[in-house]
């Protein structure tokens, strides 16, 4: 789909017919989602898709009220995380990529991220997470709106270690957004759009 037409294609819908949506789908927009940018190529981002009635159930526990129907509804429940050891996951980018990685890239991702993400404050490293979170969580509600989706982000939920508990995550990552997708009839509406020169400047 051509990009300016799938962003004012894509609005937010809470309501689903409750159609399961394949795994294989879902897999599909996760990697696609994963395509995003994030900072230093670090990928802090940790995907967990719900599919267990029981987990669901267990999950409402930690989410607002107001935000139950949609997650019950939805054909599909992802819980986005970041990954907050940041020196293990540069690490294992250089595990995992070895056979396509080169020295240089290598010795960035074993040796010099490493050590400056050991170098970071606690409210340096919780910017960089956030900012490389919502980079990807953009280009996932974009992937399921391509692939026929609707879907909704949902950030009122406790964000705390419970949610690992009860989806049983590594405590390493950080519970950050759920994102509810599925069919429906409903496809949004368009909300209001500042004009360019509210937003824009030319110096």
């Amino acid at each position: 789909m051509d990009y300016v037409k799938l962003n004012k294609s894509r609005h937010k819908v809470k309501t689903f017919d409750g159609k399961k949506i394949p795994t294989v789908d879902v897999k599909q927009i996760i990697s696609a989602a994963s395509l995003a940018p994030s900072a230093h190529n670090i990928q802090s981002w940790h995907f967990v898709i719900v599919e267990s009635k029981e987990k669901r159930k267990a999950l409402l526990t930690e989410v607002d009220p107001g935000n139950h129907e949609q997650i019950k509804q939805a054909g599909a429940v992802i819980v986005l995380f970041s990954d907050t050891d940041l020196v293990e996951r540069s690490r294992e980018i250089a595990r995992v990529g070895a056979g396509e990685l080169d020295d240089e890239q290598l010795l960035r991702f074993n040796s010099r991220y490493p050590q400056m993400y050991e170098g970071f404050e606690e409210l340096h490293e919780s910017n960089y997470l956030s900012i490389n979170i919502g980079l990807v969580t953009m280009n996932l509600i974009l992937a399921i709106k391509n692939y026929g989706y609707e879907s909704n982000i949902i950030m009122g939920f406790n964000r705390t270690q419970k949610v690992n508990e009860l989806l049983e995550v590594e405590k390493r990552y950080r519970p950050e957004l759920i994102i509810p997708l599925g069919n429906s009839e409903d496809k949004g509406k368009p909300s209001y759009r500042l004009p360019q020169s509210q937003i824009m400047e030319i110096r």
